[in-house]
């Protein structure tokens, strides 16, 4: 059913833009191939990187409350997108409420994804914050029907940099250390992960901590003769 409510649009080429921040919200718009970023100015007018969106993502989800999209959001890479018309989808929930139930879960997912990333990329020293986002990523692909370990990342470092709050000097130092200890393998824009367990160790340390702690205080069974 949801097939049949999704209208292509015209491919995006990079640097495009599919909305601007304060349009008004008429449509759901699904990442088919491709990427976007999301982007909004601080309090000084600075363009700022707020969220990615990568394929099976969903543009639109945070603008149904206020009637407006709150980010200006532009191609990272040629893209194709599908458009659901907001208004046809609700006006088919009544008779389908399978496509409420649809709705909800994935207004839902947003939320819970957003507050992880936030919580995710808020606390940390540089390293672990780029090993949660590299880790991030890669489930999101992985989602999308690609692997989790190789990746070709459509933004640039500086980019991914402006989103993690890292400057590119840190960003340029992190990825010559990730290398140099094999955790991933970078050339450009591909990425793979070589280590994931390397790198969730080192975007947790306190939950390795605790299990290590947890292990050491498990009594020890005496041997029986």
């Amino acid at each position: 059913m949801l097939e049949r409510l999704a209208q292509p649009t015209p491919l995006l080429e990079r640097g495009a833009t599919l909305h601007h921040e304060g349009r008004a919200f008429d449509s759901l718009y699904v990442v088919q191939v491709g990427a976007l970023k999301g982007v909004t100015g601080d309090a000084v007018g600075k363009a700022v990187i707020g969220r990615f969106f990568l394929p099976g993502e969903i543009i639109g989800l945070d603008a149904i409350d206020r009637g407006r999209f709150n980010q200006h959001v532009v191609a990272l890479e040629t893209s194709a997108l599908c458009r659901i018309p907001y208004n046809v989808l609700l006006s088919q929930t009544a008779t389908f409420p399978t496509l409420m139930n649809w709705l909800l879960r994935r207004i839902s997912a947003e939320v819970l994804s957003e507050q992880e990333s936030r919580m995710a990329f808020a606390s940390g020293n540089g390293a672990q914050v780029l090993a949660r986002a590299l880790l991030d990523l890669g489930q999101r692909f992985a989602r999308g029907g690609l692997s989790a370990t190789r990746m070709r990342l459509p933004m640039t470092r500086y980019e991914l940099g402006s989103y993690l709050g890292l400057t590119p000097e840190t960003m340029s130092r992190l990825f010559r250390r990730f290398t140099r200890q094999r955790l991933i393998a970078a050339a450009r824009r591909e990425i793979e992960l070589l280590d994931v367990d390397g790198l969730s160790r080192l975007a947790n340390p306190f939950r390795e901590r605790r299990h290590a702690m947890r292990v050491q205080h498990l009594p020890r069974l005496e041997a029986r003769g």
